[in-house]
């Protein structure tokens, strides 16, 4: 086995290890691929840098940069370690050669085993749990997702279905290929909706939708139409028909309830908020320290800095949860400075056009689920969000350019 053959069978394996283990493997993988890259490093290989700084390498810097004015340097190497596949994987796939249509298919099949494995797992850990509890709230939210935070989780799972809708239901010939993909589309589709992630459903239905309009646009035969169809409604009667998902979507559009004694006898509870009003109340700070510092408060500090302002507003729930700023733009702005912001916006204006010139229907909907779930997470403060957002751009941007027809709508 050539060494190239390592280094994407690697690659395959750490799109696997993903929605599987957490911090561990990951980061064995990383370093595993990174001295396969540096072996095989071709020295008269035209590096494509604009790419790589573009896939994460870029904000990656602005972090760095910010532990120049950072008191708390021990959290802000830290939370540095955490970002660090920001800039190890865009290095990896760009001082590579580009990946070709086969080793992508490849990588493709990997990806959608292990979402199918993943779900499995979490629906079979699910069941042994209510064997102990008969309680079927073990098949939903925070309790199905087990180790894993559902939004994260769930970007993995629509991050799948993209790779099914979009490339492998068209490079596949197999009648038993094309039923276990779309026996897969389904499995996915309930876990959207059993993990109740507000992000996951909306990114979920948005995919849905873009396949709906595409098949009416492109395909004319409409073979999968009807399939398309019955699954967005399986979706919504999924998500209706589940008491979280329903009540957390509620609680987007309600005030939340305290009672008067709560707001009497404990701060906590009388500051209490649904996640949406929590979030909004939170931009709204975040807004206002990045007015008050558009430097960024430093890499290291801007978490302190946020809790401080939750104790000058008395938000007391928030604090007693050390909520991150839920907006992964916000947090960077908070961090690194509005510099820092107006670079991850172009960023993404950059690859959205990118996408859209070469007519790459898979690249648009995976930007569009990363856009969305960054809007209302702060996925760069874990490394599995960190890893999924760095390797997934960086799978898309790095392929062989002249195959980008085969692969694109």
């Amino acid at each position: 086995m050539t060494l190239r053959k390592i280094h994407i069978f690697c690659l395959a394996v750490l799109c696997m290890l993903i929605p599987i283990y957490q911090i561990g493997f990951l980061s064995l993988a990383i370093v595993t691929l990174f001295i396969l890259t540096l072996i095989q490093l071709n020295k008269n290989r035209k590096v494509e840098w604009w790419n790589i700084i573009m896939s994460g390498a870029g904000i990656f810097f602005f972090f760095l940069i910010s532990m120049l004015w950072t008191e708390n340097t021990s959290v802000g190497w830290k939370s540095i370690e955490t970002k660090l596949s920001l800039i190890l994987i865009p290095l990896i796939l760009g001082l590579s050669p580009p990946i070709n249509k086969r080793q992508f298919l490849f990588i493709s099949w990997a990806i959608v085993s292990s979402v199918f494995i993943s779900s499995l797992m979490l629906l079979f850990l699910a069941y042994l749990r209510y064997l102990n509890s008969a309680d079927m709230a073990e098949f939903t939210y925070v309790k199905l997702s087990s180790h894993f935070h559902p939004s994260y989780i769930g970007m993995y799972y629509t991050a799948g279905m993209c790779f099914i809708k979009f490339y492998l239901e068209k490079e596949t010939k197999s009648k038993r290929l094309k039923f276990f993909l779309k026996f897969v589309t389904v499995l996915l589709v309930i876990m959207v909706a059993l993990l109740s992630s507000k992000a996951a459903i909306l990114s979920c239905f948005t995919l849905l939708i873009l396949a709906l309009v595409r098949n009416f646009t492109k395909n004319k035969n409409g073979r999968s139409t009807p399939f398309v169809a019955a699954v967005t409604v399986l979706l919504i009667f999924s998500v209706l028909f589940n008491p979280i998902s329903k009540s957390r979507i509620n609680s987007a559009i309600t005030k939340s309830v305290v009672s008067t004694s709560d707001l009497e006898n404990d701060k906590i509870l009388a500051t209490k908020r649904s996640s949406t009003q929590a979030r909004v109340l939170i931009w709204g700070l975040a807004l206002e320290m990045i007015l008050n510092s558009p430097s960024g408060e430093g890499v290291g500090d801007s978490k302190a800095c946020l809790m401080s302002m939750y104790e000058r507003d008395e938000q007391y729930y928030m604090l007693s949860k050390r909520f991150n700023v839920h907006n992964q733009f916000l947090e960077t702005a908070i961090s690194s400075g509005l510099i820092s912001l107006i670079f991850m916006i172009t960023m993404f204006v950059f690859l959205s056009i990118k996408a859209l010139r070469n007519r790459d229907i898979l690249m648009l909907s995976v930007m569009l689920i990363i856009t969305l779930n960054l809007l209302t997470e702060s996925m760069f403060e874990r490394q599995s969000g960190a890893v999924f957002i760095s390797l997934f751009l960086g799978l898309l941007i790095f392929r062989d350019q002249g195959e980008q027809k085969s692969i694109s709508s």
